[in-house]
């Protein structure tokens, strides 16, 4: 039995074309297809594991996968997988679905976020578009051009990012662009007090002295999108796959670029999901089969052009035929190889969720009225997350 949700039209359409080429290359396997509403499927999910009723394969999110992890429920995939097949996925997605040296885990998709941009107001302004990701906007740059923007065409604030409504982690490319991380590299110590998340944080505070980033918080409802389509920043860090709602809240008044570097030196949030398979299941042979199957190069392709979604193997990035947005769609696969390994080690991590909880929460002061200090701020997460480590 395989558990999954779609979304959309085109989500179930995708599903339906790759699940019915597994069906039909292996008819001895009897698939069970359970499919869920979006909305409903981790606490549906979540009755179905207390009463102990496991689906064999599972689809979920990157940065939920810690809690399976922590619990030592996930099948070991190693053995199903040659080293070669392996070697196909982009480092940071497989480095995502690893744990104790183990493969636990394999990436199906990805979507990730980029810069959008107010056509009109770039262009009046004369301000240039980078041709390519190394050319792509230095913090300073993209600091100057909010103030540009927002002086010239006198807005509340420059520029405003999805990382609000608890989704702080999105704020995380920004700290590991940098260098930082929010844990050591065996992941036994919170990092959070050093010059590489201080300098990170320090420009989120930048921004907010001269209202260049909205004043939301990072656990308030999500304002980012309607504040740029309704020309209240002329800047959002949104999502590759916002495109379609606002291409008809501001058509063809907007354009995308490459998320900004550090010191040469870029990334990306880890949007999508991973499929795993039960390590109790009675089928552990079938059930890795099947996840072979999805994340296959062949299976793989026709998802991401059935569903519009970024393929997470290196031979496919750029070589995806979307009929919708395709200039958004294939600079958002040029993102996709400049994902941390660490983030997402960290993100797919046992505590992770607990650790986003306590970021988006202790940003909130600064983000909100800058009653908080970068000082304050790090000194609350260096302190509150070590000891949801140590509880580990």
């Amino acid at each position: 039995e395989f558990a999954y949700w779609d979304g959309s039209e085109s989500d179930q359409a995708a599903w339906n074309a790759v699940l019915d080429g597994f069906e039909a290359a292996y008819p001895e396997v009897k698939l069970i297809r359970q499919t869920y509403p979006s909305g409903d499927f981790r606490s549906m999910l979540d009755t179905r594991i207390a009463a102990n009723d496991w689906p064999d394969v599972i689809r979920y999110q990157y940065q939920m996968l810690g809690k399976f992890k922590g619990e030592d429920v996930m099948l070991d995939l190693t053995p199903y997988m040659s080293q070669e097949e392996l070697d196909g996925f982009v480092p940071g997605y497989l480095a995502g679905c690893s744990y104790q040296g183990k493969v636990v885990a394999l990436p199906h998709h990805t979507d990730n976020m980029l810069m959008y941009y107010n056509k009109r107001m770039f262009e009046d302004a004369g301000i240039r578009i980078p041709e390519s990701i190394d050319d792509a906007y230095s913090w300073d740059e993209v600091m100057e051009i909010a103030r540009t923007l927002k002086e010239k065409n006198d807005l509340p604030y420059g520029a405003a990012g999805i990382w609000e409504n608890g989704y702080g982690y999105r704020y995380l490319p920004f700290i590991y662009m940098n260098g930082g991380s929010i844990m050591n590299e065996d992941q036994t110590e919170i990092t959070m007090d050093t010059p590489e998340v201080r300098e990170a944080l320090q420009f989120y505070d930048d921004m907010r002295a001269e209202d260049l980033f909205v004043n939301t918080g990072f656990t308030a409802p999500m304002v980012a999108n309607n504040l740029f389509v309704a020309e209240q920043v002329a800047i959002d860090f949104a999502g590759s796959w916002h495109a379609r709602t606002i291409q008809e809240s501001m058509p063809d008044n907007w354009g995308v670029t490459y998320m900004p570097q550090k010191d040469g030196r870029t990334g990306d949030d880890m949007g999508g999901n991973s499929l795993f398979c039960y390590q109790g299941t009675k089928y552990p042979k079938a059930a890795a089969l099947l996840v072979k199957y999805i994340t296959s190069e062949e299976a793989m392709k026709t998802f991401c052009e059935k569903g519009n979604f970024i393929p997470v193997r290196t031979s496919l990035l750029g070589q995806i035929e979307y009929e919708n947005f395709p200039e958004v769609m294939l600079l958002a696969n040029e993102e996709v190889a400049k994902l941390d390994p660490k983030m997402a080690s960290d993100e797919t991590s046992v505590v992770f969720q607990q650790l986003n909880t306590i970021f988006s929460e202790e940003m909130d002061p600064m983000v909100i009225n800058r009653s908080a200090s970068v000082d304050d701020v790090i000194a609350a997460c260096q302190e509150r997350m070590t000891e949801v480590l140590n509880e580990q």
